[in-house]
Formats: structure tokens, C-alpha cells, sequence
């Protein structure tokens, strides 16, 4: 931690480090007038073998993860995004969000997702874009599939 860093715990399991360092702006988002746009995470993930795998999410225009609204983690917040699209969009798409979270994209990955990425849609008549994350072997040249 650098003399330009700052902690700030917001509940008791959610601690959060600010480097306030000055940086320009180098991606192609723009703030909002009275709100920051989240342009970056960087995640450790820890493995089922007890690894630690880092996951940098870029956010820029020209990435995958462009216009993501959720990103989900875990058993309860699939269910809420499932119960969402379930009452806005059907049944079929939400046992198809459950489906893909409950289960390994393909039989020989090593693990089930890890996270899924909700991509508001470009256009108020079209389904938002859900994207699996993190489940497959091979993390090189792949990007994740909508699921729905």
C-alpha cells in the first residue's frame, strides 16, 4: 500500500483500497455528469484447487464486458436475476440463466462458472445480453457465449 492509497471497510466481509493516484483517462468511457463509470476490476479468484487466478474486467467501449449492468457471484444473486427475467421477459429465460449457472458449459471444463456479466441491451425491445464467465479450460482467444 502506497502513501496514496486509502482503505475504507463497508461492512464487515467488504473492504475497499482507493489508489489515488492521478491517472488519465486512456479508455474510450466517459464519466457520467454525476457519477463515476467503472472502467476496470481486477479480481482474484480462488481456484477449486486452491489457486488464485487474476482476472482483469476491462469495461472499455471496444471490450466484450462494454455496457455491463450486473455482474452476479453467487447462488442468491442468480436467483434474483433469474426471478427478474423470469417476471420481465419469461420462465424459458430464466431456467436457462439457472441452467447455465448449475452447470459446466462443457463436460470437460474444469469447473462451473464462476461469474455471469448482464449487458444492458442497445435497444429498449431487446433482451439484455447474459454472458457465463470463467467455467471453460482454455481462457485464451475464447469469449464467453450469450446465454440468453
Amino acid at each position: 500500500m502506497s502513501h496514496l492509497d486509502e482503505k475504507l471497510q463497508i461492512a464487515e466481509d467488504i473492504n475497499l483500497t482507493f489508489d489515488l493516484t492521478a491517472k488519465p483517462n486512456t479508455s474510450d468511457l466517459k464519466a457520467h455528469e454525476d457519477r463515476a463509470v467503472i472502467a476496470n476490476l481486477r479480481a482474484d479468484l480462488v481456484l477449486p484447487n486452491n489457486k488464485i487466478l487474476t482476472v482483469d474486467i476491462d469495461f472499455n467501449a471496444t471490450s466484450g464486458y462494454h455496457n455491463t449492468t450486473m455482474m452476479i457471484m453467487d447462488d442468491f444473486g442468480v436467483e434474483m436475476l433469474a426471478a427478474g427475467f423470469e417476471t420481465k421477459y419469461g420462465k424459458e429465460y430464466a431456467d436457462k440463466i439457472r441452467q447455465t449457472w448449475a452447470n459446466k458449459e462443457l463436460p470437460s471444463d474444469p469447473r462451473k462458472p464462476t461469474y455471469l456479466l448482464v449487458q444492458k441491451p442497445i435497444n429498449e425491445n431487446k433482451m439484455p445480453s447474459v454472458f457465463a464467465v470463467c467455467g471453460r479450460k482454455d481462457h485464451i482467444n475464447t469469449s464467453p457465449l450469450a446465454i440468453v
